[in-house]
C-alpha cells in the first residue's frame, strides 16, 4: 500500500482543522461543504483510508452534495470503485453520475483543506451529474443550468469556459472581498466598459452595488460577476474592506464613507429585482 503523509499518519497538529481530522479518525472521511454563489463540496480522507482520490461535486445544494458524496463512498467501499468516464447509478437517485479527473490547476483555488490535511495536494476526481434529461453538461443538448452550475474542472483553469467558475479558478484564494469573484454585483454597463468612472460602492450584507454618477437612475444597470468587474476596474478593490451598511463615494482624495440610508436600500432592492445578468 502506498504511503500516506497526512496529519493523522504523521501525528501532526491539525490546527484549525481539528474537527475535520476527528471526523476522518472516527468515520474514515469527511465531506465538506463550501458555500458560495454556487456551492461545491468535496471529501477529505479517502486517500488516507482507501488510497483513493478525493471527490468533488459542484453546483447543487451544498448539504445534499455532502450526502451524495457520502453515498458515493459507501458505493465504492461496498461494491467497488467506479472507473473514470464510465457512467454509473447508485448515487443521485434516478440518474447516473460519472467521474472525471480534476486538473491540478484548480488545487490552489478549491482544495485548501486537502492541502492542509495531507501537507500536499492529492488527486481529486469530479462527480459529474447530468441534467434532468440525463444529458451530460458537455453535450450540445445539455440545459444551460447544468453547464454553468458545474465547473468543468477536468479542464485546466486557463481553458475553462468564461463565467463564475473560471473567475474562481483564476482569482481565488486571495480575492480581497469577503465574497468570491463569482458573486453578483449590481453595476452599469458604462462602468464595465469604462465609459463612466465608479462614483460609489455600497455594501449591504456583503451584497455590493458599484455605480457611476447616475446612481440608481442609470438606464444600463446590470448584474455582473464581481471578479469580472475587478478585472475591468481594479480600483474597486480599494473598497474591499468597506464595512457592512456603508457607502463609499469617490472624490479627489479617495473615498468618503457614510451609512446607507433607507432610501438607498429601497432603490437598491428594486434595481436588483429588475437587473439582468450580463453573463452567467
Amino acid at each position: 500500500m502506498e504511503a500516506c503523509f497526512c496529519v493523522i499518519c504523521l501525528d501532526d497538529d491539525p490546527g484549525r482543522d481539528a474537527g475535520i481530522v476527528q471526523t476522518v479518525r472516527d468515520h474514515g472521511w469527511c465531506s465538506l461543504r463550501v458555500v458560495g454563489t454556487l456551492d461545491f463540496a468535496y471529501t477529505v480522507g479517502l486517500w488516507h483510508t482507501f488510497r483513493r482520490p478525493e471527490i468533488v461535486m459542484f453546483g447543487l445544494q451544498g448539504e445534499n452534495m455532502q450526502h451524495w458524496l457520502n453515498d458515493f463512498v459507501y458505493l465504492g467501499r461496498d461494491q467497488g470503485w467506479p472507473e473514470p468516464l464510465v457512467p454509473f447509478p447508485g448515487v443521485l437517485g434516478g440518474f447516473e453520475t460519472q467521474l472525471r479527473p480534476v486538473h491540478e490547476s484548480w488545487n490552489d483555488s478549491l482544495f485548501g483543506t486537502i492541502h492542509r490535511f495531507y501537507r500536499t495536494f492529492m488527486p481529486v476526481q469530479q462527480l459529474v451529474w447530468p441534467d434532468r434529461n440525463g444529458t451530460w453538461p458537455w453535450e450540445p443538448d445539455a440545459t444551460p443550468s447544468s453547464r454553468t452550475r458545474q465547473a468543468f474542472a477536468w479542464l485546466p483553469v486557463s481553458g475553462h469556459p468564461e463565467g463564475g467558475w473560471k473567475l474562481v479558478g483564476e482569482m481565488a484564494p486571495g480575492f480581497p472581498f469577503p465574497v468570491g469573484p463569482d458573486a453578483w454585483v449590481l453595476t452599469t454597463r458604462s462602468v464595465l466598459d469604462g465609459t463612466r468612472p465608479v462614483a460609489s460602492v455600497s455594501n449591504d450584507g456583503n451584497s455590493y452595488d458599484v455605480l457611476d454618477d447616475r446612481g440608481y437612475t442609470a438606464n444600463d444597470i446590470v448584474l455582473a460577476f464581481l471578479g469580472e468587474l475587478m478585472r475591468r476596474v481594479p480600483s474597486v478593490g480599494e473598497c474591499a474592506e468597506l464595512p457592512d451598511g456603508q457607502i463609499a463615494t469617490a472624490n479627489a482624495g479617495g473615498w468618503t464613507h457614510a451609512g446607507l440610508s433607507a432610501k438607498d436600500r429601497e432603490l437598491s432592492e428594486w434595481c436588483w429585482k429588475q437587473a439582468e445578468p450580463l453573463n452567467g
